[in-house]
C-alpha cells in the first residue's frame, strides 16, 4: 500500500527563473505549515510549490477560501492523532496478523477522523450540514462510499490507554474475566485462613499472599516448611522464608491458570478480528488521511489568511497589487511590536505605527517593464519580493 507521503500534492512544476530562497518563500511555508497539528498536514503544506497552472491555483484558492469562511462562521475540525498509517496498514493485511492494541489505538484515531471528516460533510438525519462550500465538497468527494460507522463501533470504547483490553471487548472476554475474578477471591480466602493458622503457631510472621510464577503462595519460614503440605515456589534471598502453594489452594491455582491461558487466547482472537476489519477499511483509511492532510493544510493557510486580513486574488492578463503587504516583513514587525519612525520613499517598507506600507502596483499588458527607483532603505527590494 503506497504511504502518505507518496500521495503528496503533485504540484506543477514551477517557473525555471524563479528564486525561492531570494523571495524567501521556504520561510513563508515553514511558518504557515508550522501551524499543522498533525505530521501528514505539516507534510503536505510543505511540499507546496509555486505553480504557473491558474486550474490548480484557483482549485487551491477556491478550498482555502471555504475554510476561511467556515472558521469565520466558527466553523473547527480536530486533526490530532493524524499520522501516515501505510507500514500498519501493510501489517495488518497479512492474513491472521494480530497489530498490538496500541497500534489499534493510534490507527482508532484515524478512524474517528476521518469518519467525523465525512460526517461533517454529509451529517445524518437531524443534524445541521456544514458551512462548507462546493470546492472542498468536491475535494472530499471520495469518502463518501465509505462508511466507517460499524468500523468505529467495533473498535470504540474495547481498548484502555494503556493497551489492555476492556473487559467489554467481547462477551466471552467479560466471561472469563469475572470468572478469573470469582477465583481469585477463593484462593485468597482459603490462602487467608492458611496464613492465620499459621501466625497463631509461629510459622510466619507476615500476613501476607504474594505470587510466584502466577501461582498464589505465602511465605514461611524455611524452618517451618515441612509443616506445611504443599510445592515450594522458590525462597527469599536471604533464605530464610520459602514461598509455599498449600496443597488445599493447588486445584484452584491451575483452575486461574487455565482461565489465564483462556484471557490470552480471547484477547489475541479479538486483536485478530480488529485488525482484519482495518485491513479491510484499508483504503479508506488511506484515502481519508490524504485528503485530510490537504484539508488540513487548507486550514492552516485559512488561519493564516484570517490573523494577517488577506484577500483572495483573482488571476488575469494584467498585473494589478492593490494595498499589498509583504507577509515576512509584517510577521517580524508583529514579532518585534516594532514602534519606529516610517522610512522615506514612494512605496516605504514600514509605516510609523510599525506596520508595513501596503504597496500598489500595475503593469498593463501592453507594458514590458516597470521600474522602481528610491533611495536606499526605501523598499525597494520589499516592493519586488512582494510583487
Amino acid at each position: 500500500m503506497e504511504s502518505v507521503a507518496a500521495l503528496l500534492p503533485m504540484i506543477p512544476s514551477p517557473l525555471l527563473e524563479y528564486s525561492p530562497d531570494a523571495l524567501e518563500w521556504p520561510r513563508l511555508r515553514e511558518h504557515i505549515a508550522g501551524k499543522a497539528v498533525s505530521p501528514p498536514g505539516r507534510a503536505w503544506t510543505l511540499a507546496l510549490e509555486p505553480s504557473t497552472d491558474r486550474a490548480w491555483i484557483s482549485a487551491q484558492q477556491a478550498r482555502t477560501e471555504e475554510l476561511r469562511a467556515f472558521l469565520t462562521g466558527g466553523g473547527s475540525f480536530d486533526f490530532h492523532g493524524l499520522f501516515d498509517p501505510a507500514p500498519l496498514l501493510d501489517k495488518a493485511r497479512v492474513a491472521g496478523w494480530a497489530l498490538e492494541a496500541l497500534e489499534i489505538l493510534s490507527l482508532l484515531n484515524i478512524v474517528e477522523r476521518v469518519a467525523a471528516w465525512r460526517s461533517l460533510l454529509a451529517p445524518r438525519q437531524g443534524q445541521p450540514r456544514a458551512n462548507i462550500g462546493p470546492a472542498v465538497h468536491a475535494l472530499s468527494a471520495g469518502l463518501e462510499p465509505h462508511d466507517l460507522a460499524p468500523l468505529l463501533r467495533m473498535l470504540r470504547g474495547k481498548i484502555e490507554p494503556d493497551g489492555s483490553l476492556a473487559d467489554d471487548a467481547s462477551p466471552e472476554l467479560r466471561r472469563i474475566r469475572r470468572a478469573m475474578e470469582a477465583q481469585h477471591r477463593a484462593i485468597e480466602a482459603s490462602l487467608r485462613r492458611a496464613v492465620r493458622t499459621l501466625r497463631d503457631d509461629g510459622s510466619t510472621q507476615e500476613d501476607l499472599i504474594t505470587v510466584r510464577g502466577e501461582r498464589f503462595v505465602i511465605p514461611i519460614k524455611a524452618e517451618f516448611r515441612r509443616r506445611v503440605p504443599g510445592v515450594i515456589h522458590g525462597a527469599s534471598s536471604s533464605g530464610q522464608t520459602v514461598f509455599v502453594e498449600p496443597l488445599e489452594t493447588i486445584e484452584r491455582n491451575n483452575e486461574l491458570v487455565r482461565l489465564l491461558d483462556e484471557e490470552q487466547s480471547e484477547v489475541h482472537r479479538i486483536l485478530v478480528a480488529m485488525t482484519a476489519a482495518l485491513a479491510a477499511d484499508a483504503p479508506a483509511l488511506t484515502l481519508g488521511t490524504v485528503i485530510l492532510a490537504e484539508v488540513e493544510s487548507h486550514f492552516v493557510r485559512a488561519r493564516f489568511a484570517l490573523e494577517f486580513d488577506c484577500s483572495m486574488p483573482s488571476f488575469a492578463d494584467a498585473l494589478h497589487i492593490k494595498n499589498a503587504r509583504h507577509p515576512l516583513l509584517e510577521l517580524r514587525m508583529r514579532k518585534e511590536g516594532a514602534n519606529r519612525p516610517a522610512d522615506p520613499g514612494p512605496d516605504g517598507a514600514r509605516s510609523a505605527a510599525g506596520k508595513p506600507v501596503p504597496l500598489t502596483l500595475a503593469l498593463t499588458p501592453e507594458a514590458r517593464q516597470l521600474i522602481i527607483s528610491g533611495p536606499n532603505t526605501g523598499g525597494k527590494t520589499v516592493s519586488l519580493k512582494t510583487t
